[in-house]
């Protein structure tokens, strides 16, 4: 029979860890057991976990460390003592309740089919209880973030409560990886999604933490750090990249065409925005074909087609992005600077719309 892991990294949680031990256990589902990887608690929490091992025998263990080292070195310890005891599925899993552990049923009974399983925040039927507006706010823009960087599908990337397969696993260097914080679970999932792993989310409602204190602070700059270096490996970083490099040519070009008629000549600026766009388009579309997604596309036609059909939403973003900033800035003197700030504030937020587009649609890998 298949045996269950719950691996729980602590750090002072001897106000929580009993009642979560004693919840666990009393779903009664047969071998599970419980691993709490302990980094030398200062408050007694790896006592209370040893008197819960007595009272439990053979349901829960303990993994002391030394010292606390970050989430992710905890985890791969545990994932290390869990694959040395011939468990099948291990589950990360917080200590503070967040996770509820009513959940850990629906999590293994997918596990059966999945190498990975998501107890997700943001599917349908998911939840958060007890975060204010901004922390939300921070949660789904870093997931969106995220995913857009690193080429992800999930919608919860950034999600703690996991079940994970024995063969996914193993199929790791454990030691490679590079996060030790809370960017651990993002690098996680981004490995899944490398090695083409069956991921699926269920939905979960993410408690904020009742009891004790937090861990996340000083997070972000680091995980910042670690995503930036997972998407350094994507083929996806680097397109963004030479996308970038033609958007800049392009803009030189778009920039240059738009001073030309709407300063020099006089032109109405929508007019000369509609010129020197269209000319610009289609200078990225030769150069985004030939060198930032290689195209080998014979149907050039076509492409060019849905490369301009593309741009020309974009278009319309960027003269509603222009209509909106272009009153904000009226009361500037220079005619050059009022002329040209909205311009550019319009091109950086269109190109995010037009690289994920374009690759996604008119130079899609066909493979």
């Amino acid at each position: 029979m298949k045996k269950y892991l719950v691996i729980i990294p602590t750090y002072n949680e001897a106000i929580n860890i009993e009642r979560l031990l004693k919840e666990i256990i009393g779903l009664n589902i047969v071998n599970l057991h419980v691993l709490v990887v302990d980094d030398n608690s200062p408050d007694g929490t790896g006592l209370i976990v040893r008197k819960n091992i007595k009272k439990y025998p053979n349901k829960i263990f303990i993994l002391d460390r030394k010292k606390k080292e970050g989430l992710g070195r905890a985890y791969i310890a545990g994932f290390k003592w869990a694959l040395q005891k011939g468990y099948q599925n291990i589950i990360s899993m917080d200590a503070d309740f967040s996770h509820d552990p009513k959940y850990l049923p629906d999590l293994i009974d997918k596990s059966n089919d999945y190498d990975v399983v998501i107890g997700s925040r943001y599917v349908k039927g998911g939840s958060i209880v007890g975060w204010q507006w901004h922390r939300y706010l921070n949660s789904w823009g870093a997931n969106f973030m995220t995913r857009l960087l690193l080429g992800l599908k999930q919608r919860d990337v950034t999600a703690g409560f996991k079940c994970y397969s024995r063969n996914f696993l193993e199929s790791l260097d454990l030691d490679k990886i590079i996060s030790n914080g809370y960017a651990f679970q993002v690098e996680m999932v981004n490995l899944a999604h490398d090695l083409n792993c069956n991921i699926i989310e269920v939905p979960i409602t993410f408690i904020d933490r009742r009891a004790g204190e937090s861990k996340i602070s000083g997070e972000l700059k680091r995980s910042i750090k670690v995503v930036l270096e997972l998407a350094k490996r994507k083929k996806t970083y680097w397109q963004f990249i030479k996308f970038g490099i033609v958007g800049f040519i392009g803009t030189v070009i778009d920039l240059g065409i738009y001073n030309l008629l709407a300063i020099i000549f006089g032109f109405n600026i929508y007019f000369s925005r509609v010129i020197s766009f269209t000319l610009a388009t289609s200078n990225n579309y030769i150069l985004n074909r030939k060198w930032t997604f290689q195209s080998h596309n014979k149907k050039i036609i076509q492409e060019f087609g849905k490369f301009f059909f593309i741009s020309i939403i974009g278009l319309g973003m960027n003269l509603g992005i222009m209509k909106i900033i272009n009153p904000l800035v009226k009361d500037i003197s220079s005619e050059i600077i009022r002329k040209n700030i909205p311009v550019i504030i319009a091109i950086i937020i269109v190109l995010f719309w037009n690289y994920f587009s374009n690759k996604l649609w008119t130079f899609k890998d066909k493979k």
